[in-house]
């Protein structure tokens, strides 16, 4: 059963700039995505009915495709560098643990975007599935109770937030794709004197 959830594992990876992509620059589009539900009238016209959970759904089962074929080219992308672990310090790591022993893992840049891809595709996924329970629950189960407004508030609330999730790390994953896997591994020194090895 383990082995379904392994590309969440992704959430465990260590980096000083890791935060960013999964909490800080989310939050932000999730603030701009949820911010429509200050209108009472959308969240009227959200409990009655809100066909656009529908047509990102649609658009969520395209990604998944995409992030698959993603973490296929990054698999066999024939890069020697791409299996160095990466550059700086404390580098990219992951935690492990066997038993009751922890041990951390230097992560190379192709093992660092096989997880990426992998939990963007399991993401995608698992909001594609939420999209449509949502939609059947709201159809033949919510539709003219008391909980219809507070149940779709939650859902779009926890939607948004993955929606911007999956938005921070697809610009991430480009960057990569697009830029920093064709460039020579080295460490980035900033104007603070901090090291950026992403």
């Amino acid at each position: 059963m383990w082995r379904i959830f392994v590309p969440l594992q992704y959430l465990k990876i260590d980096h000083p700039e890791k935060w960013k992509f999964d909490w800080g620059i989310p939050l932000v589009f999730a603030v701009f995505f949820a911010s429509p539900l200050l209108s009472s009238e959308f969240r009227a016209e959200g409990a009655a009915g809100l066909n656009i959970v529908e047509k990102i759904s649609s658009f969520l089962g395209v990604l998944t495709g995409f992030y698959i074929a993603a973490l296929a080219a990054v698999a066999t992308f024939g890069k020697a560098e791409m299996d160095d672990p990466m550059p700086g310090e404390p580098g990219v790591r992951l935690e492990h643990r066997v038993n009751t022993e922890i041990y951390m893992e230097k992560l190379s840049r192709r093992r660092f975007l096989s997880f990426l891809f992998g939990y963007m595709a399991l993401v995608t996924l698992a909001l594609y599935v939420l999209g449509y329970v949502y939609m059947v629950l709201d159809k033949y189960a919510l539709s003219g109770t008391s909980l219809h407004v507070p149940v779709f508030v939650a859902f779009w609330i926890v939607y948004s937030f993955s929606l911007a999730n999956v938005l921070a790390n697809t610009l991430l994953g480009l960057f990569y794709l697009t830029d920093r896997i064709h460039r020579p591994n080295r460490t980035v020194q900033s104007n603070d004197g901090s090291q950026d090895s992403m």
